[in-house]
């Protein structure tokens, strides 16, 4: 009785540490996307913008996504990273035509998404029950 009980417990341990380590490295890199995307929008709202820096800030945003995807993979929904990746996409797309203001519309949405996937994967009593 003792064995079971005491492998239970670390069973439990391990699932909770795992968790906690999954969590943190979800948020910090989506809060880290999020900074970024919120910058871009800035440099965009800016009247003096340059084409050449929003294409560099959108190169980099999609660089250290594709850093994160490799890892968050691992134990998120696939669709869900690839919806932000498809909003990626057209962000890259619409900063190539210089149509700003679509630029606008899909930094919201990918804001939003990677908002939606930290709240729908964090450790809570609502997600659990």
């Amino acid at each position: 009785m003792l064995k079971e009980f005491l492998i239970c417990i670390i069973i439990i341990t391990v699932i909770v540490i795992g968790n906690m380590i999954t969590q943190n490295y979800s948020v910090n890199s989506i809060e880290d996307i999020n900074n970024h995307l919120r910058e871009l929008k800035e440099t965009m709202q800016n009247e003096e913008k340059n084409g050449d820096d929003i294409h560099l800030q959108v190169e980099k945003i999609d660089e250290e996504w594709e850093d994160m995807f490799s890892k968050l993979a691992y134990y998120i929904e696939h669709d869900e990273l690839e919806k932000f990746a498809k909003n990626l996409e057209n962000i890259k797309t619409y900063t190539e035509l210089e149509d700003y203001e679509s630029t606008r519309k899909e930094i919201n949405e990918g804001i939003f998404i990677l908002e939606h996937i930290e709240d729908k994967y964090s450790f809570n009593l609502q997600n659990i029950f």
